[in-house]
């Protein structure tokens, strides 16, 4: 469904959570660490794109557990396998890859002159302290909001309330694009449109986008 602010001939703003989207999800780049490395793959579930289903990665994404509590269990299941590793401390992970078609996307909003933001939870525990003043595709985005900012993290209001104050503008005319279904829930509860990005069909996902920003 095209977006109502298309309809109207109004330029949407669009804001994106970056891990899962801007760059692959981290266990989509564990998964192929383990098979590189001979991790017992059919006994350690990484994610959507991992071989067993990861009932840990659906509580993320519903909202049952954060970020770090999904690493902290990852990390004790590592354990218990005899593998000595956290992502937190992978160099390689810091950030993980870009995820070059959604790169391409942003430039083509840029070129079309509407405004992007970014909000997320956790970029501070990828990138670093202070990522933002440092972060080579800053000028590509009007605001950002990091929830370590704001004090509580998405799917709580105040997170994309954040945005709006930045922005000045009604929530109507915003999208949000997030990998969580529960962040994309809380983009719609304060009147947003929302994107689900499914990161194991990147490719159908930006397309789908596509047709709703009418691209």
């Amino acid at each position: 469904m095209i977006l109502p602010s298309i309809h109207e001939n109004k330029s949407p703003v669009v804001i994106w959570d970056m891990g899962g989207i801007l760059y692959h999800f981290f266990t989509e780049v564990l998964v192929k660490k383990g098979e590189a490395e001979g991790w017992p793959m059919d006994k350690i579930p990484l994610g959507p794109t991992g071989t067993i289903s990861d009932p840990d990665y659906k509580a993320l994404s519903i909202g049952k557990i954060n970020e770090p509590e999904y690493v902290k269990r990852l990390v004790k299941l590592f354990s218990r396998h005899g593998i000595d590793y956290c992502p937190y401390d992978d160099a390689d992970l810091a950030p993980p890859p870009e995820r070059t078609e959604v790169w391409s996307l942003i430039d083509t909003i840029n070129k079309l002159h509407w405004r992007q933001m970014l909000l997320t939870n956790d970029a501070s525990n990828w990138l670093g302290k202070g990522w933002w003043e440092k972060w080579p595709h800053r000028h590509l985005f009007d605001y950002m909001v990091d929830v370590k900012n704001v004090g509580v993290s998405k799917p709580s209001p105040e997170p994309y309330l954040a945005c709006l104050d930045k922005l000045d503008v009604p929530s109507s005319d915003c999208i949000f694009i997030d990998d969580m279904h529960v962040n994309c829930a809380g983009a719609e509860a304060v009147g947003m449109q929302s994107h689900w990005f499914d990161i194991t069909d990147p490719p159908s996902t930006i397309a789908k986008l596509k047709v709703r920003l009418g691209i």
